[in-house]
């Protein structure tokens, strides 16, 4: 199917669907050698029916976008039909989806974004919310010295400075075409004529609508109860801000009205954000980070991204593949994706955190030698049959959130930006006047050693809070591109603690075992972040996955969170699929 779809305005209910299709064998290096081994007769066949596949792929040559909502890739279109280039596009869609999307991601949230534009060079910038001037570790500790995970978690304490507008502006101003209020144009729309609410957001808005304030209530609801699926959302006060953007674009995010109302709203919280703060924030601007792995280079982002966790898992896999002493089919597959995502997670819970305060060690952690010597440990714990679990602390809760945008042209020219508020509906604070709902990143900090965020996730002192530090995040933007140094592919995801691990599924059924690219969005994945000390199953895959010949892991099916956007070419054709889980399309011609 190619060419620009056409759906109505109206939001299409999102169906959850994992259906079964052809698999392709997939061999370690000793199956290889003996020919013996398939994964065939054992894991599930995943392809779909062709009504989902029109629906969450489409084939083009000319452009191509992935995100979470279809007026989201519609407003990428719209632009490019203008002009644009791919950065207006993304852009565009960014501005957009902080509409469509308020529980997921907002002006008031903060992201990652990969810019690759081959005839130009490559960029990675961190627009990541930073932890305020007053953000201390004491300011989460209660009376007797112990963590307040609440106040980290929820509330007008649990949001750092946002950083999603300076960085997209920045972006766009850098390197888009077209002038802002074209960009800003479909949001501004969106804002102000209002969208049919889908399914998801209703949802979510009637679970969190008791620990609303009334701001949030206000917008968010009819006649003092949460507006419901196939009700119009209208965002007035949004409008206004996204407004004073185009007229003043930076300098509103920096002493405008809308920092203005932020601060006056803090007045009541201790001014735990100051205008100061917003003054000072500052986008970083970097080089990627870029490694080869699995044929390709892999362009990530670094610290305190964990882009450089999901290369380590990526090597991890590609030298325990080489080994002979591994157990061959499903059990050696199952054992050398789950060691390489443990060991990722081992190294983010010990290294992770923001480089301008800690020491990680890049360079190490993705070393010939460190990978050698960490499958020469993974080996010999194989071989002896000797393993060790850790215990189980508390489970992570789920939270649907943040989201992605791909996007790339028949030149190869590509973006890669994940964007959050962190959990739903972030700090579920709206301040007054703006539209807009604070984040609560600050819960991406660790509040003590050992003490679990929202995802189950621990860290160390690396990523200990401390004022104008960014916290760590799972957020992974990802381009890879073949030798030659075309572009192969955009990929990013939404979904906490499973961004990395879901990024490495879909990489390892689209390039190692050769499946169609929709194929291997939608197959269902496998999750190990080291702690808690569960292997996290998607349901389909129980009755296939070797349990009873694993019984040193601790097994646990339920359905995955993260939803993958990814645009790929092959040939002279541009493929781009938005995660069957979700709501978005791709769109493009």
């Amino acid at each position: 199917m190619e060419g620009i779809r056409k759906f109505p305005l109206s939001f299409l209910i999102f169906v959850l669907f994992v259906s079964f299709g052809s698999c392709e064998t997939i061999r370690s290096a000793m199956d290889a050698e003996n020919n013996t081994s398939t994964l065939e007769s054992i894991f599930p066949q995943v392809e779909g029916s062709k009504e989902k596949r029109d629906r969450y792929e489409l084939t083009g040559r000319e452009f191509m976008i992935a995100t979470d909502h279809p007026l989201a890739s519609q407003a990428g279109v719209e632009v490019w039909k203008q002009g644009g280039n791919v950065v207006d596009v993304f852009t565009a869609a960014s501005f957009a989806i902080s509409v469509l999307r308020p529980q997921s991601t907002g002006l008031l949230g903060g992201g990652f974004a990969i810019v690759y534009l081959p005839k130009k060079g490559k960029w990675a910038y961190d627009f990541r919310e930073r932890s305020p001037k007053k953000g201390t570790a004491s300011y989460y500790l209660k009376s007797d010295g112990s963590p307040d995970s609440e106040k980290i978690l929820k509330g007008p304490f649990s949001a750092a400075v946002p950083g999603n507008v300076q960085g997209i502006l920045k972006i766009q101003k850098q390197h888009g075409k077209l002038p802002l209020s074209d960009v800003i144009a479909p949001a501004l729309r969106y804002a102000k004529n209002g969208f049919a609410v889908y399914s998801d957001l209703a949802n979510v808005i009637s679970k969190v609508w008791p620990n609303m304030n009334p701001s949030m209530q206000k917008v968010f609801g009819i006649d003092n109860r949460p507006i419901r699926e196939g009700e119009l959302l209208i965002q007035e006060e949004l409008f206004q801000t996204l407004t004073r953007i185009v007229e003043n674009e930076e300098k509103e995010w920096i002493s405008g009205e809308t920092i203005k109302l932020v601060s006056e709203y803090y007045k009541e919280y201790d001014g735990f954000i100051s205008e100061e703060d917003w003054k000072q924030y500052q986008v970083k601007q970097m080089d990627p980070l870029v490694s080869s792995v699995w044929g390709y280079q892999m362009m990530t982002m670094p610290p305190p991204s964990s882009g450089v966790h999901l290369v380590t898992m990526m090597q991890l896999y590609a030298e325990m593949a080489k080994r002979k002493s591994f157990p061959k089919g499903i059990v050696g597959e199952s054992i050398q994706i789950t060691e390489a995502m443990k060991l990722a997670y081992r190294d983010r819970a010990e290294y992770g955190g923001d480089p301008s305060f800690t020491d990680v060690p890049v360079t190490k952690l993705i070393s010939q030698t460190y990978i050698q010597d960490e499958v020469g440990e993974i080996e010999k714990k194989v071989v002896s049959g000797n393993w060790k679990e850790n215990q189980n602390p508390k489970e992570p809760k789920d939270s649907y959130n943040t989201t992605h945008i791909s996007v790339m042209d028949r030149e190869g020219n590509a973006v890669s930006s994940t964007q959050s508020i962190n959990g739903i509906f972030g700090a579920v604070q709206m301040v007054p006047g703006t539209g807009l709902v604070l984040n609560n990143t600050m819960d991406d900090f660790s509040i003590a050693p050992g003490v679990p965020n929202l995802y189950g996730l621990v860290g160390s002192k690396a990523n200990a809070i401390a004022p104008g530090k960014t916290p760590l995040s799972s957020m992974s933007p990802t381009i890879l591109v073949e030798p030659s140094g075309a572009t192969k592919l955009v990929i990013g995801a939404p979904g906490g603690s499973q961004i990395p691990t879901s990024i490495f599924n879909t990489l390892y059924h689209y390039l190692i075992q050769k499946r169609s690219l929709y194929e291997s969005v939608s197959f269902p994945r496998i999750h190990h972040q080291f702690q808690p000390s569960t292997l996290f199953l998607d349901p389909e895959l129980k009755g296939y996955f070797p349990e009873s010949e694993l019984p040193f892991y601790r097994v646990q099916y339920g359905r995955h969170r993260a939803k993958v956007f990814i645009v790929s070419k092959e040939g002279d054709k541009l493929i781009g699929v938005s995660d069957p889980k979700g709501e978005g399309i791709p769109l493009g011609f």
